[in-house]
């Protein structure tokens, strides 16, 4: 049996989040998606789930993407993080953006949808649009 591959969507804006969730479900329908509107929802789902790879907005309520991205990334050096946020000042400043510290792949808003896939899929191997 193979294991369907996972992710974790994080992002308060609804809009945002459902219309990602949509492209992700279309695109890759063997994935399985979860998503979550705020980070201590986010760090909840994973630590539930444990997806493979994990993609927030950084600035939210409740918790921050960054916050949740370190907490995940001292849980599980492994997973995968892509930011998505307008916010490239902020991000360079509090040195997410360093290779190696935080996160992955950094997605500026607003974002064509096939700069999200080419991230997924050169951050997991084998991956494929349907």
């Amino acid at each position: 049996m193979i294991t369907p591959r996972s992710l974790l969507i994080v992002e308060d804006d609804t809009d945002s989040r459902e219309m990602l969730i949509l492209v992700i479900r279309t695109l890759y329908p063997d994935f399985i998606a979860h998503c979550a509107g705020n980070g201590i929802a986010g760090w909840q789902l994973f630590q539930e789930h444990t997806p493979e790879m994990v993609i927030t907005d950084l600035n939210m309520p409740q918790m921050d993407g960054l916050q949740m991205a370190r907490m995940i990334r001292s849980h599980s050096p492994a997973t995968k993080l892509v930011a998505l946020s307008a916010d490239l000042e902020r991000a360079t400043q509090e040195g997410s953006l360093v290779e190696g510290q935080v996160f992955d792949y950094y997605i500026v808003k607003p974002f064509k949808f096939s700069t999200l896939t080419a991230a997924i899929e050169e951050l997991l191997p084998g991956t494929q649009k349907r």
